[in-house]
């Protein structure tokens, strides 16, 4: 009996270390065939805008570059996208101040961007190129300052928001597959 239950013991111990090395097996095979990465040639001059604080009807600029790496013999195919930006951790009404609406993040200042090429190649937000060809594209970013609701001088020409605060606009390239 005792022979019995050692055979089943052995058994049950072989046919979990014969399971694990199933799983590590699988999951290596897996994990070297399933990873992939792909590195575009190109490089962004700036990282970060700050307008700091602004008054209503102030139109500012900034400049960034996106520079094509030389040595490579592929084209890239971009787009300039802007999303909503969150509220740091370290910021004192993190995670639920901000805005109203959306609390954890600033209040929405991608609508009164506007981003430009000043190169005159066709490049469009929605879609620039760079290659062998065209090494690089200049944008500028204005800023209209938009009137906070109550107070718009009569000579304004830009957007009007509901209430002042801190806004933010997070403002990225991605490639164009």
């Amino acid at each position: 009996m005792l022979n019995n239950i050692f055979k089943e013991k052995v058994k049950s111990t072989l046919f979990t270390i014969l399971g694990l090395v199933l799983v590590v097996i699988v999951t290596i095979w897996f994990s070297s065939n399933k990873v992939s990465a792909d590195v575009w040639p190109i490089f962004v001059i700036v990282s970060h805008i700050d307008f700091g604080t602004v008054f209503p009807g102030e139109i500012l600029q900034e400049d960034f570059t996106v520079i094509y790496l030389e040595g490579q013999e592929i084209d890239v195919y971009y787009r300039i996208i802007q999303e909503r930006k969150p509220l740091p951790e370290e910021h004192p009404e993190y995670p639920n101040g901000g805005d109203p609406e959306m609390p954890g993040y600033y209040m929405n200042l991608c609508p009164f961007l506007e981003k430009v090429s000043i190169d005159q190649e066709g490049d469009t937000e929605e879609e620039a190129f760079l290659g062998p060809d065209d090494t690089s594209d200049i944008w500028t970013i204005y800023f209209q300052v938009p009137a906070i609701f109550g107070n718009v001088s009569q000579d304004h020409i830009g957007g009007v928001i509901t209430e002042g605060g801190e806004y933010g606009c997070d403002v990225s390239i991605e490639i164009i597959d």
